[in-house]
């Protein structure tokens, strides 16, 4: 009798010890992350809307072979562009949204949404995943045609208040990032809505940076909207005068340049790129992708570049919340923009 109690005992404890064995191996399993549940097995595809060239090419061809580094299998560059950043995003949306393809976008996707020249909502149906660079802007002004009239910002400032609609502002981006950087910090820095800056300024569309700098020189306009690096020897021959620019910090590349964030002006906007999902792409896929971006991005060759663009000087790798929030908030600043220029209601 006691043998049989024994042995009922030992077989009671094994079947304890099983099913405990058994529950804690659901737990293991159901805690995995989704990083490590999705597996790539096959080409992934990033589709840039725009050329090989400027700022976006460069962007995106750099980091790619280091994300296939990363996750082990082939990853191409598509280049797709036209219609000012609309075809690649339209090509993009019509491809399965299963982990294999990738969108590069900027902030000209969120004015194409807000203008309704896309052919479906990007904010509804396209996920931020990882923010990959953020540049910095300037007001740059016209040392001959400043002529006296003012020095730096805040003189500036009192210079277009006492003489509204006297000077005028060249840009590439109108409707766009340096429109938008403009009208921002000009509307803060002068206490109005952003609807009333065109009273105090006009702006002069370019067609290029080489157009600018020698409208710039030759005093054939007062200000412009361009990259400190850009015009950097123009800087440092006295022709072009820096006025600020729209950072939270001083640019490492040009400490002597006061930033927006110093004069206590919250306008920031440079021009960002970052990788987006399309709605539907698996939360595993869409994990996975923003941990092999954020390692490739601090890898030394992709480091090397973004020192070498001037991309440091300003957080660049942004997670999937962080590029969420940055996204949103530009949303309503580019939609205050649209509606102050008249270009949508």
């Amino acid at each position: 009798m006691k043998r049989i109690f024994n042995v009922t005992l030992i077989a009671f404890i094994l079947v304890v010890f099983g099913a405990g064995m058994t529950f804690t191996g659901c737990n293991n399993k159901s805690e995995k992350s989704p990083v490590e549940e999705w597996k790539w097995e096959r080409k992934v595809t990033f589709i840039s809307p725009w050329g090989p060239g400027g700022g976006s090419g460069p962007t995106i061809r750099n980091i790619v072979p280091l994300v296939q580094e990363v996750i082990g299998v082939p990853c191409e560059v598509s280049h797709q562009e036209g219609g000012g950043g609309a075809n690649g995003a339209n090509a993009a949306f019509r491809q399965p949204a299963d982990g294999y393809t990738w969108l590069l976008a900027t902030q000209s996707q969120i004015v194409l949404d807000l203008k309704g020249q896309l052919t479906h909502d990007f904010h509804d149906n396209w996920i931020p995943v990882g923010k990959l660079v953020h540049s910095t802007n300037a007001l740059l002004a016209s040392a001959k045609a400043a002529n006296g009239k003012y020095t730096d910002f805040r003189s500036f400032i009192s210079y277009i208040k006492a003489n509204p609609r006297t000077l005028s502002c060249a840009m590439l981006s109108t409707g766009g990032t340096d429109q938008a950087s403009l009208y921002q910090t000009l509307a803060l820095a002068l206490g109005v809505p952003i609807n009333q800056v065109e009273q105090y300024i006009k702006v002069a569309p370019y067609g290029g940076g080489s157009e600018i700098d020698a409208a710039l020189v030759g005093g054939h306009v007062d200000v412009a909207i361009q990259g400190p690096g850009d015009s950097a020897g123009l800087i440092e021959s006295g022709d072009v005068l820096p006025l600020v620019v729209f950072a939270e910090k001083r640019l490492t590349s040009f400490p002597n340049i006061p930033c927006t964030g110093e004069l206590g002006i919250a306008s920031y906007i440079g021009t960002w790129r970052g990788i987006w999902a399309k709605k539907g792409t698996p939360q595993a896929a869409i994990d996975a992708m923003e941990k092999a971006l954020e390692k490739a991005w601090g890898l030394k060759p992709y480091q090397d570049f973004c020192e070498a663009e001037g991309y440091l000087d300003r957080k660049g790798f942004e997670k999937q919340a962080d590029f969420k929030k940055l996204v949103d908030s530009e949303y309503k600043t580019f939609e205050e923009l649209l509606r102050a220029i008249g270009s949508i209601k």
